[in-house]
């Protein structure tokens, strides 16, 4: 097989795992809202972003360390992970501590019990373990692995969460025991893959202590960017609405995704390609490339168009009574994700450079101009006012990222119709 062939092959593997992942939940919300009312969704909602949000802290991007050290032949591979593991023990009991002292206001300001919060930390360490086990699998080549792995742990809690729900008449704390339970079983099984597989030595080392910190602790403000760029809506609607209407924007939020699904299984297969069309380097591959990525933006902006007109006709299949304000909400994030999409695509430009830390910055800038304008109109407009700011955002970190890589990979955009061949 050849090596384009094998990468495309790997590609379409990934796209289609996260695509098949991010379905099944999807495909569970016609059950989920008509058992759960938008308030309680609002407390599964917080808890999975609470979770979400912690894992920048606890986590420090140590599979990202784990994924850069593989391909250095000077590290001792399984006592590195072995060493990364142990500085997430370390984090996370930090983060326990915190959590603990500050457990009141905390508690209130997320409307979530202490317990939950203390979950939260624990399941947001679990991850990082699966983490470092799927990008193990990645850096190996191992993609099938990688998509069985993400997609049964996926069915396990939604199962879970079915049966507690369903069966057992829980409210959100079945949801949120089906999503605590499944983080924590794949968190043991990962952590017994990679010492099956020889991936773990359990000897401490303070140099690889120190490497991992070096690059995990720069890389809090942008994970904590993306946070606020991706998350924080929630956070806001809870604190000056309440959990029924986090609960309502959660939900069309996720419906929401279709777009961003679709057009994140699109840029996995489509990047690939346009870094090798620029292995040539020459003025026609330059703007070849450029006139395909313009095309894919309007691929994507035409699937949104698609979205939004279809939607209301398919919408009442997926919720129940009390949700109907989150149609707004999801086709506003649905619109908003084709440029997500679009970021995609230019964002790989940024990496081609290695100019990474100007997409930090940017992140971070774009992220504290979601947070004001989210609070400015959620208090204007309520709840679709943080969907009208993710829509606003996610146009302005395109357009932020497009101009970053324009200046740091210059290609012919503004040449497009020249007459130069193809």
């Amino acid at each position: 097989m050849s090596a384009v062939k094998k990468l495309f092959r790997s590609v379409a593997t990934y796209a289609s795992a996260n695509v098949i992942n991010s379905a099944i939940p999807f495909f569970l919300l016609p059950v989920l809202t008509r058992v759960l009312s938008p308030a309680e969704y609002g407390v599964v909602a917080m808890f999975t972003t609470l979770m979400s949000a912690l894992a920048a802290v606890t986590g420090l991007s140590l599979h990202g360390a784990v994924s850069v050290r593989y391909f250095s032949i000077d590290t001792d591979h399984p006592r590195f992970v072995g060493t990364c593991l142990s500085v997430l023990a370390a984090s996370t009991s930090l983060a326990l501590l915190v959590v603990w002292l500050f457990s009141a206001p905390l508690s209130n300001g997320v409307n979530l019990p202490v317990a939950w919060l203390l979950a939260a930390v624990l399941g947001s360490a679990a991850q990082t373990i699966i983490n470092i086990r799927l990008v193990m699998w990645q850096v190996e080549g191992k993609a099938l692995r990688y998509g069985f792995f993400q997609i049964t742990q996926t069915l396990l809690n939604l199962s879970l969460s079915l049966y507690l729900i369903l069966v057992l008449g829980l409210g959100w704390e079945g949801r949120g025991l089906g999503i605590a339970t499944a983080v924590f079983i794949f968190g043991v099984l990962a952590l017994i893959s990679l010492q099956r597989g020889q991936r773990i030595t359990w000897k401490l080392s303070l140099d690889y202590v120190r490497a991992s910190l070096r690059f995990g602790i720069p890389l809090i403000p942008h994970s904590l960017g993306g946070i606020m760029l991706s998350m924080s809506d929630r956070f806001i609607l809870m604190s000056m609405l309440g959990a029924a209407s986090t609960g309502a924007y959660a939900v069309g939020a996720q419906i929401g995704m279709l777009v961003g699904v679709l057009a994140d299984a699109f840029s996995k297969a489509f990047v690939p390609h346009l870094y090798e069309e620029l292995r040539s380097a020459d003025e026609y591959s330059r703007l070849r490339v450029a006139r395909q990525c313009v095309a894919v933006f309007v691929l994507f902006l035409c699937l949104a168009v698609i979205y939004v007109v279809l939607l209301p006709y398919i919408y009442p299949f997926f919720v129940g009574e009390g949700y109907d304000d989150s149609l707004a909400v999801a086709r506003l994030i649905g619109f908003g994700n084709a440029f997500v999409g679009m970021y995609y695509v230019v964002a790989g430009f940024i990496f081609l450079s290695e100019r990474t830390g100007y997409l930090s910055r940017l992140t971070i800038i774009v992220g504290f101009v979601n947070v004001g304008v989210s609070v400015f109109l959620v208090g204007e407009v309520g709840t679709l006012g943080a969907a009208w700011s993710y829509l606003f955002v996610q146009i302005l970190f395109f357009v932020g990222a497009w101009y970053i890589a324009y200046r740091v990979y210059p290609l012919p955009w503004f040449s497009l119709f020249s007459l130069k061949k193809l």
